[in-house]
């Protein structure tokens, strides 16, 4: 049984900070899940990692804000169809990761591989022969 933790009568810095930090450390790997599915998106959408630094559009005339918002578009789009699905598939993510990799693009790879992570399925230990029926006797 799980029980709520209770706070203590005085604040107790060390408990606070501990707590501060364990729950900040769960939301940033949260956003990087995030980040990974938008990178993976702006890949998809640009089709190759040596297209990427077109979607940087370094001297934005007005003629490229539609540009820029197209792009942006079609990635939110991926990106929150994704997101929708109760697991996306982590094997379609390692490949955008490694072609991330491959080229240099070590930050969105690692984000790609935590999303990636995430959607991956983790054995139990109850699903290990050593815990089924008749394995001690």
């Amino acid at each position: 049984m799980t029980t709520t933790p209770q706070l203590p009568a005085t604040p107790d810095t060390a408990a606070t900070a501990a707590t501060d930090e364990a729950l900040h450390t769960r939301s940033l790997n949260s956003a990087h899940v995030i980040a990974g599915i938008l990178d993976a998106g702006l890949l998809h959408h640009v089709g190759r990692p040596d297209k990427l630094p077109t979607a940087l559009f370094p001297d934005v005339d007005p003629g490229a804000v539609q540009a820029i918002w197209n792009m942006a578009l079609g990635v939110g789009i991926w990106a929150g169809k994704a997101m929708l699905r109760p697991q996306w598939e982590p094997e379609a993510l390692d490949r955008h990761r490694d072609a991330l990799a491959d080229v240099g693009y070590t930050a969105m790879a690692a984000s790609v591989r935590t999303a990636s992570n995430c959607g991956r399925r983790t054995p139990h230990p109850a699903d290990d022969d050593l815990w089924a029926p008749g394995a001690h006797e």
